[in-house]
């Protein structure tokens, strides 16, 4: 069956933050705790939504934890953040294919449209699926589900394209096809060892990808 509808990741995917994103997480730790992280710590629970990992790092501080690092991300958004080389391509080209094309976050929705209207992406991208509009984030389905939902798609005409082992979980728990998208990622082997259908070297691979279904 033809791939109609593709669902992105967003961190890692179509847009290259892990610098952003950790330089973000190891000031509000500076800023509120008065201490310095480790990469490790920074790297803990990759992929779960910004409260829950700051609730590894210090679980009464939360709040203010989310508050200096959104701080210093908006500040900075634009200097330490940008899309994947041949991104934008890529989105055009499977637009033009007629694709649907949606998103699938565990990001907030305020950081969402920040990156997808910062760096026009919108014109392509017509759902955006956030960790505030599910009951659950991946790698629980609810976001593939309800991504598949606005976009009036099936599950068996869908793929997943993500860098993290939970957009493979998540693909696989909602029924969908996924690809990993080994540009970006962080996970190395254990995204290889999560099974994904198919890997994807470069965003041109996910065209030729859909185009050979």
């Amino acid at each position: 069956m033809p791939l109609v509808t593709i669902l992105f990741d967003l961190d890692g995917t179509l847009i290259d933050s892990y610098a952003l994103i950790a330089a973000a997480f190891r000031h509000a730790a500076r800023v509120v705790l008065g201490r310095e992280l480790d990469d490790a710590q920074v790297a803990v629970k990759w992929g779960e939504p910004l409260p829950a990992r700051f609730a590894h790092v210090a679980p009464n501080r939360v709040a203010a934890l989310v508050d200096a690092y959104t701080a210093y991300y908006d500040a900075h958004h634009a200097r330490l953040c940008a899309p994947f080389p041949g991104v934008p391509a890529m989105l055009a080209a499977l637009g033009s294919r007629g694709c649907r094309l949606g998103v699938v976050t565990s990001k907030r929705r305020r950081s969402t449209a920040q990156a997808l209207e910062g760096f026009g992406l919108t014109a392509w991208i017509r759902a955006a699926v956030t960790a505030e509009d599910i009951p659950a984030p991946k790698p629980a389905p609810d976001p593939v589900l309800e991504a598949l939902r606005r976009l009036g798609s099936r599950p068996e005409e869908a793929l997943v394209v993500g860098d993290g082992v939970f957009d493979i979980r998540a693909a696989r728990a909602a029924a969908v096809l996924s690809a990993a998208a080994t540009w970006g990622t962080r996970e190395g082997p254990a995204l290889l060892a999560a099974g994904p259908d198919y890997l994807v070297a470069t965003p041109q691979e996910v065209v030729s990808l859909v185009a050979s279904r």
